[in-house]
């Protein structure tokens, strides 16, 4: 028997003396394969030519094998089970179904859901539900397959991926900077109105962050306060000239490109926390966690 080599034609004609063997019967795998009887005898004919073999005895009401045929059979049929096996092996394996996923609100609003798209037009398959919360998920009592953190870090009994740092600056419209003489002059928030994110992080007080900014350079605030349970509701006070917001590089990179904010302090600080997404250790092989964790940092690689 000669061996040629593979091609699309000859696979297509293993594959149909696969059925044709299986089914002893021309009319039956034309009938599986969806082709004429003339179709399957010619292909049939043309493996036999390329085989330089006869593969079936051609008798009146009766088909049989040869030895050649015989086998060829138990090659090609093993072969092609261990093709489908491994075609459901793959399939199973593609990411699919429903994804749950929770994220910070303003994280989800700057950043996230303007590049959703991209990750469900690469994806099809995943049906997306973003669910925003501060909080940190049960993973045992409520149906997330992942969230979006920004912590520590360290949460037992998940895993989690570091996604990217940040930093904090104060921020505030152009007129409100003017108004109070702000340029370069931290001094001065003293005298100014604050605005908090009352939940930057899991667990945090509502001035936290302030705080934090504020110690890290040595500076006294004194100034009222007011506060949102949103970082994006809180700019959105700085750019009514409510007052000083805080804001981390992760949310404001629009607000200062377009001018409705300025950081009329030039001193940010690293955040004492990062963002990471987080999820439980037995859904390590999970394919939509690995195919959104792939894509949420190939979009941090592009910044």
């Amino acid at each position: 028997m000669k061996l040629p080599q593979l091609s699309s034609s000859l696979l297509a004609g293993l594959h149909c003396f696969s059925v044709v063997a299986e089914t002893m019967s021309f009319t039956r795998a034309a009938q599986e394969l969806h082709l004429t009887q003339s179709a399957v005898s010619h292909r049939i004919k043309k493996l036999e030519q390329r085989l330089d073999v006869s593969l079936f005895v051609r008798r009146p009401r009766h088909l049989s094998l040869t030895n050649e045929g015989e086998q060829l059979k138990l090659v090609v049929t093993e072969q092609f089970s261990a093709i489908s096996m491994k075609l459901q092996e793959i399939n199973r394996a593609k990411p699919s179904g429903d994804f749950i996923v929770s994220a910070p609100p303003t994280f989800a609003q700057k950043w996230l859901v303007p590049r959703l798209h991209a990750f469900t037009e690469r994806f099809p398959d995943i049906t997306f539900h973003l669910r925003t919360r501060n909080d940190l998920i049960d993973f045992k009592a409520e149906a997330f397959d992942c969230a979006i953190y920004f912590g520590h870090g360290r949460y037992t009994g998940l895993v989690s991926q570091h996604l990217m740092d940040d930093a904090i600056v104060p921020v505030c419209s152009p007129r409100y900077a003017e108004r109070h003489g702000l340029f370069d002059q931290p001094e001065k928030l003293a005298q100014c109105q604050l605005l908090h994110d009352a939940a930057p992080w899991a667990s945090a007080s509502l001035s936290d962050e302030w705080s934090y900014w504020a110690n890290t350079n040595g500076i006294t605030l004194n100034g009222t306060n007011h506060s949102f349970d949103r970082a994006d509701l809180a700019l959105e006070a700085a750019c009514g000239e409510m007052g000083v917001a805080i804001g981390r590089m992760a949310y404001i990179q629009d607000y200062l490109s377009t001018g409705r904010l300025v950081a009329p302090v030039d001193l940010p600080v690293k955040s004492p926390f990062s963002f990471y997404l987080v999820y439980r250790e037995e859904h390590q092989g999970n394919a939509k966690i690995l195919a959104f964790r792939h894509w949420l940092q190939n979009q941090l690689d592009e910044k």
